[in-house]
């Protein structure tokens, strides 16, 4: 029988898990319809890739930080302040980002070749990112403006929002990539102009969500010392740690290509199966996030110890079904990726550690959520700093150089790291409980 505070994490949690999911397939789809255009437009399309999560990187870790301190006020009934937090961090977010995309504006060709771009792609590369470049800023700002939404535990408005801004981005890819009706055939540029349209009706309906609660009219556009204080403690921590984890995974992977084409196409759709469940985990880290906000004074510490147990149970409900299904069905959810009957033994064997790695990435996601919001953000960065950046490429490096075990030694690397980030969230939220006056973490 379902708690109210099941029913709670559960209203928060869901829509949150259940947008990253439907963003991936809807992703997916905007692939395959790009990927009818050739090789050449696949390439172009993806490159652009990297230089985006760069640039999305801070605008993230800027919501992050925005949906901590909404979700403080929330649970102090503050509710008159969160006006001023969005326009004091609106001002930075365009200063900051608005000079960074017009420097990648101007040296994106640079940008792209080092990133590993070919001469014959190139010139479709620079058309689609000099043209998407403005969407990456609009989605920047409706990040920020959502991150308001998600620290009042408003998940559901931005999984509608999100969903409309995607669904239009994929008509208008549709239209425009192959010219449908009266519409002109652009090809690339039709992909950038479809996603300049969804990231710019999901900022309309964002912004008409806040004017309708009055969130524009509270609060001031100037910046304090108060204030940057306030935000750059909370920001500093979970920048590094995105920062960490983008420098690990680029060391990673670089890894992972050099054992070959076979390998790495084994590796990549793994990865792609991957991040399914991975953004479900997201979801339920970023309610144990809020949840925790809400709850963050010492007079709701019964509260807080409840809502940690709550997610701690569906992270474990939810990674057990995700573990049985993947293992199960390993070999059907290859092959909807790969007809190669020759990749199929090595991939079902890499989808099985993609089943088992379901729980420790819900554990630590859920664990480091909690943890951010109890003011502990530069202890994660730092033990994401250890495992990501440091001790994951050394035994990648290990398990496939030295012991020879090829793919399967990256994915086992993986799966320490994930248990290692883990291990290291529950060994810190232990001492979160003894600090709230709790002396031991037995659940309820």
């Amino acid at each position: 029988m379902l708690t109210s505070y099941d029913r709670n994490y559960l209203r928060i949690s869901l829509p949150a898990a259940l947008e990253g999911v439907l963003m991936i397939f809807l992703s997916n789809a905007d692939i395959v319809m790009v990927g009818t255009l050739g090789t050449g437009a696949i390439a172009a399309v993806s490159i652009f890739t990297q230089p985006r999560m760069m640039l999305l990187t801070v605008a993230r870790s800027v919501a992050a930080a925005v949906t901590i301190l909404i979700a403080e006020r929330f649970g102090q009934d503050r509710h008159d302040t969160y006006g001023d937090v969005l326009k004091k961090t609106m001002v930075l977010v365009a200063v900051v980002l608005g000079l960074a995309h017009v420097a990648f504006f101007f040296h994106l060709d640079g940008i792209l070749l080092w990133m590993g771009a070919q001469e014959d792609y190139l010139p479709d590369a620079m058309i689609y990112g000099l043209w998407t470049l403005p969407a990456v800023f609009v989605t920047s700002i409706t990040n920020l403006m959502q991150a308001v939404m998600f620290g009042r535990g408003e998940s559901m408005s931005v999984l509608s929002i999100n969903i409309q801004g995607n669904v239009v981005n994929v008509v208008l890819n549709a239209l425009l990539i192959f010219g449908l009706g009266p519409f002109p055939a652009l090809g690339v540029l039709g992909a950038a102009l479809g996603t300049i349209g969804g990231s710019l009706w999901s900022l309309f309906l964002t912004v008409r969500t806040l004017r309708e609660w009055g969130i524009f009219r509270q609060g001031s556009y100037r910046l304090t010392r108060a204030y940057l204080r306030e935000f750059l403690g909370v920001f500093g921590g979970i920048f590094s740690e995105q920062g960490f984890e983008r420098i690990g995974m680029v060391l990673y992977t670089r890894m992972v290509a050099e054992l070959g084409t076979a390998a790495y196409a084994v590796h990549s759709i793994a990865m792609n199966f991957c991040d399914f469940y991975y953004n479900f985990c997201n979801g339920m880290g970023k309610a144990s996030t809020v949840l925790a906000g809400h709850n963050r004074d010492a007079v709701k510490r019964e509260e807080w110890r409840r809502y940690l147990w709550t997610g701690m149970r569906w992270s474990l409900i939810f990674s057990t079904i995700a573990f049985l299904l993947t293992y199960v069905f390993r070999a059907e959810i290859f092959g909807v990726y790969s007809s190669d009957p020759d990749l199929l033994p090595l991939g079902s064997l890499i989808i099985a550690y993609v089943a088992a790695v379901s729980f420790p990435e819900a554990c630590q996601m859920v664990c480091a959520g909690i943890l951010r919001a109890s003011g502990k953000t530069t202890q994660v960065a730092a033990y994401c700093f250890i495992s990501i950046t440091i001790l994951r490429p050394i035994i990648t490096y290990i398990f496939i150089y030295e012991l020879h075990m090829g793919l399967e030694g990256a994915w086992l690397s993986l799966a320490l790291d994930q248990t290692t980030r883990a291990v290291c969230a529950a060994i810190l939220l232990r001492g979160v409980c003894r600090n709230r006056g709790e002396v031991s973490l037995h659940s309820p």
